[in-house]
């Protein structure tokens, strides 16, 4: 994904507290990827639908993008990184509801609205680094406990919330992602080392070699069966298979990272998307996939039932080959494959980013906010 639109860029007015509401703006400082869209999507419509009423506060040196910079009042810090987010912003904030929802948020915030996508830093460990599983754990063991209230993306989520960190549900607000983003996209062909086939049926996978990502294996399954793939955000994790690469998976093409543009692109002309993934918050793929018209073959786990609805073919999580026999039947049967395509636009019709902004909104003003 490319790193946030560029659009204005504060002055620095010294280290100046907002009043009422405040936003942790720190993820405007970072690369995008679905944690940072979901931030800016829902704080653009927040500042938007409240003018002049919100404050964002920065890291040194940000660039912020001119919707929200036009009806928020930005603060520049002079700090940066984790110092700005755990030290500084909690004194910024210290008289307002701070939100933060970018995943990370500063643990000494005295009143916070925090986000925890999902805790696969709990469950799927050894995905992490030893320092990064230490620090994640004890931040979200701590605004579990301490923040005013508790956004997450999916139901499933919010019961793995309860199950894991025992955070009361009464706390917790359901806020999913939205997909619309996508119809605001003009596709634009990638460059790949491999044009994608026009004469064969072939899959698009965008997850990256994590574990719980599961990509190796479905990665296995599809080879093994011959079916090509594009696989989109996995170049920069595959230390694992860094010798075995593309010797390995000879009928794959690896993407690496594309722009919006470029996955809408893939989306639009791809057999299905292959999402194989045990382990996720939301899933959003899934929701951007059938929102343009890509049809979904994902697993039968975590929050997918929930998020992806009847418009995906799922599987069983401990059988790969039925990701690749359902590819198959959708190649087979065009009838059926244009079904799934219809069925996957209605389900991601639920998916708006307005709709989550209206659930934010009650959120918030369950923490005390009258916005």
């Amino acid at each position: 994904m490319p790193r946030v639109s560029v659009g204005h860029r504060p002055g620095r007015r010294g280290e100046i507290e907002g009043r009422g509401l405040a936003v942790d703006g720190r993820f405007l400082s970072q690369a995008t990827t679905g944690t940072q869209r979901y931030a800016l999507e829902l704080t653009t419509r927040l500042v938007t639908r409240n003018p002049g009423r919100v404050v964002v506060h920065v890291p040194k040196g940000t660039v912020v993008p001119d919707a929200v910079a036009g009806a928020a009042r930005v603060r520049e810090s002079r700090a940066s990184g984790q110092v700005f987010e755990q030290l500084v912003l909690p004194w910024l904030a210290r008289r307002d509801l701070l939100l933060s929802l970018g995943g990370p948020a500063p643990v000494g915030a005295r009143r916070q609205v925090a986000t925890l996508h999902d805790v696969s830093v709990f469950r799927h460990p050894e995905t992490y680094s030893r320092a990064f599983r230490a620090w994640y754990r004890s931040m979200y063991r701590v605004l579990a406990r301490r923040a005013t209230r508790v956004l997450t993306v999916s139901h499933f989520s919010a019961a793995e919330l309860r199950a894991v960190l025992g955070t009361d549900p009464s706390r917790v607000s359901v806020v999913p992602n939205g997909c619309d983003h996508v119809d605001r996209l003009s596709a634009e062909r990638p460059r790949l080392d491999r044009p994608v086939p026009a004469d064969e049926p072939w899959v698009l996978c965008v997850g990256t070699f994590a574990r719980h990502k599961n990509l190796g294996p479905a990665l296995d399954a599809l080879e093994a069966a011959g079916i090509r793939s594009v696989v989109v955000g996995a170049r920069g994790d595959v230390r694992v298979f860094a010798d075995a690469g593309t010797a390995r998976w000879s009928r794959a093409t690896f993407a690496g990272r594309l722009t919006d543009e470029e996955l809408a692109w893939l989306y639009g002309r791809a057999t299905a998307l292959v999402f194989p993934s045990v382990y996720e918050g939301f899933g959003i793929p899934v929701v951007e996939a059938q929102r343009l018209g890509c049809p979904v073959v994902a697993l039968r786990t975590g929050p997918l039932p929930e998020v992806a609805g009847d418009g995906a073919v799922l599987c069983d999580p401990d059988r790969p080959a039925e990701l690749v026999d359902a590819v198959r039947a959708l190649v087979a049967d065009p009838a059926r494959r244009a079904a799934l395509v219809e069925a996957g636009r209605r389900n991601a019709s639920r998916y708006t980013w307005d709709a989550s902004a209206d659930l934010l909104g009650s959120a918030l003003r369950d923490a005390g906010w009258n916005g």
